[in-house]
C-alpha cells in the first residue's frame, strides 16, 4: 500500500497542532472513500514536491478528511522566510512570460499520454493482477498531477500582486481590483466549451422538428426521443463529436462517483434546451467583450505617467493577459479530466469485480478505500453490506454542514490574500449581505438557489444564481442568469472570473447567501459595491 488508511483522517491531536480550514471553494462536498485515498494524498505529497520546486514560502498543504470533507493546514516554511520569499519571486519572475506555455507542454507530454494509456487499458481484457498494477500507477500519477498542478498555477499569483502594486503606484488608487476587468475576453477551454454548446443549440434551431422536440420534451427523455427521428440521430452524431473533446467532466469535478458527460449527456442536453430559448450569438458577444476590454484598458493607460513604471506595468500586463486562460485550462485538463478519465478506468475495474461477485454495480467501487479494492483484486469476496453502510454514511455527510476550521488561526492576516481567496468573516444585516465585489454592475431579479448540477434545469432566464460555489461545469448557467451570488470564493474564484466574462454583476464570498436567501425572493445584486439587498 502506498499509504496507511489512518493517515487520511483528521485527529484531535492534528487539531491541536495546526490550523485546519475546510476548502469550501474548490472542494465543498464530502469525498467518497476511494476518492479520498487519491485526492487527499495527492494534495499532501504533491504540494510538498511542488513547493520545493517553486521555492514557495510554505512547506506544503497538509490535507486530511473529517466526515468526508477535506481540511487543509498550510504548513509553514521552516527556514529563513524572507530569503525564501525572494527565491519564490525570482523563480516566478523567470516564468512570467511563459506560464501558459508551461501548462500546454505538461498537457502534451504528461497528462494526455497518461489519459490515453488509461483509455487503452480499460478497453482491453485485463486480469485482476493487471488491474491492481494499473490502479497503483494511477495513484502515483495523481500525486504527480497535483505536483504539476501547483507548479503550474502558483507562480501566477506574484505576477498579479505585482500588477496590483504597480497600478496603485501609477494611479494612487486605493482599490486596485479594477485591473481584473481588463482580463475578460480571453478564450479558454471553459468558454470554448460554452461556445460549442451554443453552436449545437444553433443547429437545433435550424430544424423546426428538433426545436419542437427540445421545447416539448422533458430533459431526462431527450436522449431517447432524439434516437427515434432521423434529424435527431444526425444531431446525436454531432453531440458525440462534442463529447469526445469536451465530455470529460462530471457534475462534481473533483470526484469519481458522478457520471461524466460522455457517459450521460443529459446535463448537456438540458443546457442546449435552455440555449434554444435564447437568441444570443456567442462569437458576436465575445468580440464585443474583447473590444470593451481593450477600450477600458487603453483609456486607463492614457492616464498613467510616462516612465519606467508604466513600461514595466505594460510588460507584466501583457504576460498576465497571455496567461489568463491558465485557470480554466488547467481545470479542464487536470481538475476535471483527471478524475473523469480515472472514473472510466475505475468503472472497468468495478465491472470486473462485479463479475467476480464482490459487489452489484461498478459504481460501488467508489465506496471502498484503496486498500480494500486492492484486497478484492487479490481475493474477491462479497462486500454488499459494507458498501451499503458506506453509501449511508456518505449520504449523511452530504447533509452535514462542515465546521469551517479547527485550531488556532495564525496571527495577523494578509488583506490581499483575504480578498482574492475569500477568507473574511461574513457581514450580514436583516436586509443585506456583504461579500466581495467580483464583477461590476447592478441587477435586480428573483433568487434561484442551486445546490448541485442536478438542479441546473430549474434555472429560468434572468434569475439570480445563488449557490455555495461554482466550477467550470456551472459555466453554462452564466448565459442564462442575470447575476451571481456565492457563499465561497474571492475575486479570482471561478464564479468571479466567469461572471466578468459574461458581464454579470456578481458578489462572492458572502458565506451565508445560501442560508439567508430563498427561491423566489427579489434581490438586488450590486457587484460594484459587493452588496446583496434583500427586498422581501
Amino acid at each position: 500500500m502506498p499509504f496507511e488508511r489512518q493517515e487520511l483522517f483528521l485527529t484531535e491531536e492534528d487539531k491541536r497542532q495546526g490550523f485546519w480550514v475546510q476548502d469550501d471553494v474548490h472542494l465543498p462536498y464530502p469525498f467518497t472513500p476511494l476518492y479520498a485515498c487519491f485526492q487527499t494524498i495527492a494534495m499532501k505529497e504533491g504540494t510538498l514536491r511542488a513547493f520545493e520546486t517553486i521555492r514557495a514560502p510554505m512547506k506544503q498543504f497538509y490535507t486530511k478528511i473529517e466526515n468526508g470533507y477535506l481540511y487543509q493546514w498550510t504548513k509553514p516554511y521552516e527556514g529563513d522566510l524572507q530569503q525564501r520569499l525572494e527565491e519564490h519571486k525570482r523563480f516566478s519572475g523567470e516564468r512570467f512570460s511563459r506560464l501558459k506555455v508551461i501548462l500546454d507542454d505538461y498537457v502534451q507530454t504528461e497528462f494526455l499520454p497518461f489519459y490515453k494509456k488509461l483509455d487503452t487499458f480499460r478497453r482491453t481484457s485485463f486480469t485482476r493482477e493487471q488491474a491492481k498494477e494499473q490502479l497503483l500507477q494511477l495513484h502515483q500519477f495523481y500525486i504527480r498531477a497535483w505536483e504539476l498542478h501547483f507548479e503550474i498555477v502558483m507562480p501566477r499569483s506574484p505576477l498579479l500582486f505585482a500588477l496590483e502594486d504597480l497600478y496603485g503606484q501609477l494611479t494612487k488608487a486605493k482599490d486596485p481590483t479594477v485591473i481584473y476587468e481588463w482580463y475578460v475576453g480571453v478564450m479558454n477551454k471553459t468558454l470554448e466549451t460554452d461556445r460549442e454548446i451554443g453552436r449545437l443549440a444553433k443547429r437545433v434551431k435550424e430544424s423546426e422538428e428538433l426545436t419542437d422536440l427540445f421545447k416539448e420534451t422533458a430533459v431526462e427523455n431527450l436522449l431517447e426521443q432524439l434516437q427515434t427521428i432521423e434529424t435527431g440521430q444526425s444531431f446525436l452524431t454531432e453531440l458525440d463529436s462534442f463529447l469526445e473533446v469536451y465530455g470529460y467532466r462530471a457534475t462534481h469535478s473533483h470526484e469519481f462517483v458522478a457520471e461524466t458527460w460522455i457517459e450521460d449527456p443529459t446535463p448537456v442536453l438540458g443546457v442546449i434546451a435552455q440555449y434554444v430559448e435564447k437568441d444570443v450569438d456567442f462569437d458576436t458577444e465575445f468580440a464585443k467583450l474583447v473590444e470593451k476590454r481593450r477600450a477600458k484598458f487603453e483609456a486607463a493607460v492614457k492616464t498613467f505617467p510616462e516612465g519606467e513604471l508604466k513600461e514595466t506595468f505594460l510588460q507584466l500586463y501583457q504576460w498576465a493577459l497571455d496567461s489568463w486562460g491558465l485557470d480554466e485550462d488547467h481545470h479542464f485538463y487536470i481538475d476535471a479530466m483527471l478524475p473523469a478519465k480515472s472514473r472510466l478506468f475505475l468503472m472497468a475495474v468495478g465491472e470486473l469485480l462485479v463479475r467476480e461477485g464482490a459487489f452489484e454495480q461498478a459504481n460501488d467501487i467508489c465506496f471502498l478505500y484503496l486498500d480494500e479494492v486492492l484486497g478484492l483484486l487479490d481475493q474477491p469476496v462479497p462486500s454488499k453490506e459494507l458498501i451499503t453502510e458506506r453509501k449511508r454514511e456518505w449520504e449523511e455527510n452530504k447533509k452535514k454542514k462542515p465546521i469551517p476550521f479547527y485550531g488556532e488561526p495564525p496571527q495577523g492576516h494578509d488583506p490581499v490574500l483575504e480578498r482574492i481567496f475569500g477568507t473574511r468573516a461574513p457581514e450580514v444585516e436583516k436586509t443585506s449581505i456583504k461579500g466581495y465585489a467580483a464583477s461590476q454592475g447592478v441587477y435586480t431579479g428573483k433568487v434561484r438557489m442551486i445546490r448541485s448540477p442536478a438542479d441546473f434545469s430549474s434555472v429560468q432566464q434572468g434569475e439570480v444564481l445563488v449557490c455555495r460555489t461554482t466550477t467550470p461545469t456551472w459555466t453554462t448557467l452564466f448565459s442564462v442568469v442575470g447575476a451571481v451570488v456565492t457563499d465561497a470564493g474571492g475575486i479570482l474564484s471561478h464564479a468571479a472570473t466567469v461572471a466578468r466574462e459574461y458581464e454579470l454583476p456578481a458578489v462572492v464570498g458572502t458565506k451565508v447567501a445560501t442560508t439567508m436567501l430563498q427561491d423566489g425572493q427579489t434581490v438586488t445584486v450590486d457587484g460594484t459595491q459587493g452588496l446583496v439587498l434583500i427586498h422581501e
